[in-house]
């Protein structure tokens, strides 16, 4: 797969340029939202009482620039691990995203993140982060899985959140089900889903895939506690992939794309 080579530590925008406004994963502290995994949708959902939203925290300084989010169609995309050197172009997604968007997946308009929030985004609490990038680099779509103890064992926090030009073409769906298959292998038997009560595309999903599932409403959220089935925990892909994505990506409606993967070389 070809892609515009960019730097350690660079960031690519919406057209392959390169800046170096990146900053450097790391660090430690739970300032900003605090999330310790949040809650899964396409379009996003928030930490509740296991990571609840509250105030956005320190800010980075930095205003955003609304016109870095990737929104060019690409024939390919990676889904991989969060490296040392993404936080800049997490950054940008984050700024990238609508503010609907935003609040479905943080309970909260976060842009531009707060160094907390960032360094919660790049994996500095330990939680799993896979993220989604096109052919320039730019990140397409975030997802991370934050294990807890429960009485029944290990359960995992999903949160995910897909960019919105890349919204209902299948990527939060395979993300969600690549954290459910990597979180088995870890021991997890179940997960934790925090979803507003407006998010129906989200509830949807979760209905359609556990209908049983306990659910436990509270002032701001509905949190779903489903038991990972033997074939999700079977699912997901590969990580990294190569994912084949359409060039008319956008003029396709909901449940008609399935993103194919397949192993990165």
């Amino acid at each position: 797969m070809k892609r515009t080579p960019v730097a350690a530590g660079a960031v690519a925008d919406s057209n392959g340029a390169v800046s170096g406004r990146a900053t450097r994963c790391g660090g430690t502290g739970r300032d900003g939202l605090g999330l310790p995994g949040g809650g899964c949708g396409e379009t996003g959902a928030a930490a509740s009482s296991h990571g609840r939203a509250g105030p956005a925290g320190k800010s980075t300084g930095e205003s955003c620039d609304r016109g870095t989010s990737s929104a060019v169609a690409a024939s390919n995309a990676l889904i991989r691990e969060v490296g040392p050197d993404d936080a800049g172009h997490i950054r940008e997604f984050v700024c990238g995203l609508t503010p609907q968007s935003q609040y479905l997946r943080f309970f909260a308009t976060v842009a531009p993140p707060s160094t907390g929030l960032l360094r919660v985004l790049c994996g500095s609490t330990g939680a799993d982060i896979l993220l989604v990038t096109d052919d320039s680099g730019s990140v397409i779509a975030h997802g991370m899985a934050a294990d807890t103890s429960v009485s029944a064992g290990l359960a995992s926090n999903i949160g995910l959140v897909v960019a919105d030009s890349w919204q209902q073409q299948g990527l939060g769906t395979l993300l969600l089900s690549t954290l459910i298959a990597r979180a088995s292998h870890r021991g997890v038997g179940s997960l934790v889903l925090d979803v507003l009560p407006s998010n129906d595309r989200m509830l949807g999903i979760i209905a359609r895939r556990w209908p049983d599932a306990p659910r436990e409403r509270t002032r701001d959220a509905i949190i779903i506690s489903p038991v990972i089935t033997p074939q999700q925990a079977a699912g997901g892909s590969a990580v990294p992939a190569v994912i084949s994505l359409p060039r008319d990506h956008k003029t396709r409606q909901s449940g008609d794309l399935r993103a194919s993967n397949r192993a990165a070389a």
